[in-house]
């Protein structure tokens, strides 16, 4: 059995298709959809590992709230060597919470193209690919669970750009990475196709006529672009492909870097003279993982003196709450939840409550917009110039098929249905279209196989 197994930055599909019926596998039956997994893995102090939803309610279940004790640990020794003084070795400490009961890993695709090799977990050394590999082994194992056969191929999907990538020796090293991680995790053929592609796949089941269609892929990670012709037995052609780090993980950035860090300090003063609050403190809380090295003791007796000589306690507190209690993943969970409700509403909330937190921030759909006006121009920019690099006018593209979560906010619709009109948008599936084209693909792979 070959399968299609669409890795994402945020969610993940597995399916097969049997040359009639694509299958989308179960892979997360605690998830509200059982076909898409969140691409989230979590490691225990005992090197226990779950992924998915489990992942983040037992985060959830064993962080929130807890005790932390941040003590000094030795990792190593570093060499300097300066011109002044000669060379000298010196010993090198971390602070580390001993009582962390597990680590949260998440957005791990995005790490593919840059120069991230790996972390250490409770003293155990992971590198990128074998992190990687674990996800994609729980999924291979619960696919041949649900279908009753050995999964021996895979055709993984892959962005146009990957994410932190500078150009195309970044992107092909970044898909030499998730080879690697794909075998490692016991796919013995493992194959590649670009996800507006397989995206584009999925589409042309649907069609009756050749048509030159744009895919308009934006999910949580990156946004990828395609302008193909389908339709056409034997004729299927690409005629460009472009794309963009901008997508859905950026978006909840701005909601948090504009509407909520109010509420953790920002704009108070502290001291005698009134100096302003350090912005450091509050601009690292638009990275989840940049809030956990906020978790030291030199930065909980700073917070804990301005809310003693500040303007507003109160936000300081909070701050410290969230900090020492572990809140910030549900922050960004809770960001997530009100930009996907904007995209049926014109109005959602933000709540967040835990010891000494209470917030309460509604944002509009037309806030949003505002938030990510620099991106949206950037997608246009990219929009346009990936058309125009396939030689069709705007007039000659038939169909524009849009998918993933981030392809569902309002403005992004109506920017495609201004430049291609209305009755040429079509929303394919918004979190499985890729997945099922991935699937086709691999039978078309498994076919050739077998020839």
């Amino acid at each position: 059995m070959y399968i299609g197994l669409d890795f994402g930055t945020t969610n993940s599909g597995a399916a097969a298709f049997d040359g009639r019926r694509v299958r989308v596998f179960p892979i997360d039956p605690a998830s509200p959809d059982p076909g898409v997994m969140r691409s989230t893995l979590y490691i225990t102090r005992e090197h226990e590992m779950s992924v998915g939803k489990e992942a983040v309610d037992t985060y959830y279940r064993q962080n929130i709230g807890r005790p932390s004790k941040m003590v000094r640990q030795y990792v190593g020794e570093i060499e300097m060597t300066f011109a002044e003084v000669g060379t000298f070795v010196r010993d090198v400490y971390v602070l580390l919470d001993e009582l962390t009961p597990g680590r949260l890993l998440r957005s791990l695709k995005s790490g593919l193209a840059t120069s991230y090799e790996g972390t250490t977990v409770f003293g155990r050394y992971y590198e990128l690919e074998e992190l990687i590999s674990l996800f994609l082994r729980e999924i291979r194992q619960r696919v041949e669970t649900e279908a009753g056969r050995k999964v021996e191929g895979v055709v993984l999907g892959r962005p146009v750009n990957f994410v932190g990538g500078k150009g195309e020796s970044d992107n092909q090293r970044a898909q030499e990475r998730l080879c690697r991680a794909a075998r490692m995790a016991g796919f013995d053929q493992v194959h590649f196709e670009l996800e507006p592609v397989a995206a584009a796949l999925h589409y042309e089941r649907r069609v009756s006529e050749p048509q030159n269609i744009v895919v308009f892929d934006f999910g949580g990670g990156t946004l990828d672009i395609t302008v193909m012709r389908v339709g056409e037995p034997g004729e299927r052609r690409v005629f460009a492909t472009g794309g963009v780090g901008i997508a859905g993980d950026i978006f909840d950035q701005r909601v948090v870097e504009e509407a909520l860090l109010d509420h953790f300090g920002r704009g108070s003063t502290w001291g005698e003279e009134g100096g302003a609050f350090p912005g450091l403190y509050t601009d690292a809380l638009t990275n989840w993982q940049a809030v956990l090295d906020l978790n030291r003791p030199e930065t909980l007796r700073f917070l804990q003196l301005v809310q003693h000589t500040g303007s507003h306690p109160t936000r300081v507190r909070a701050l410290e709450s969230l900090l020492v209690n572990n809140y910030a993943v549900r922050m960004f969970d809770e960001v997530e939840r009100a930009k996907i409700a904007l995209s049926e509403a014109r109005f959602a909330l933000v709540r967040l409550r835990g010891e000494d937190i209470e917030i309460w921030q509604p944002v509009t759909r037309s806030q949003f917009e505002w938030l990510i006006t620099s991106e949206a121009a950037r997608i246009e920019a990219c929009l346009l110039e990936t058309v125009e690099c396939s030689g069709l006018r705007l007039g000659s593209i038939d169909a524009v098929v849009r998918t993933g979560g981030s392809a569902q906010v309002p403005c992004f619709v109506q920017m495609l249905e201004r430049i291609f009109g209305p009755q040429k948008v079509v929303l394919s599936d918004v979190f499985s279209s890729v997945t099922a084209g991935l699937a086709i693909r691999a039978r078309t792979m498994r076919e050739n196989r077998d020839r």
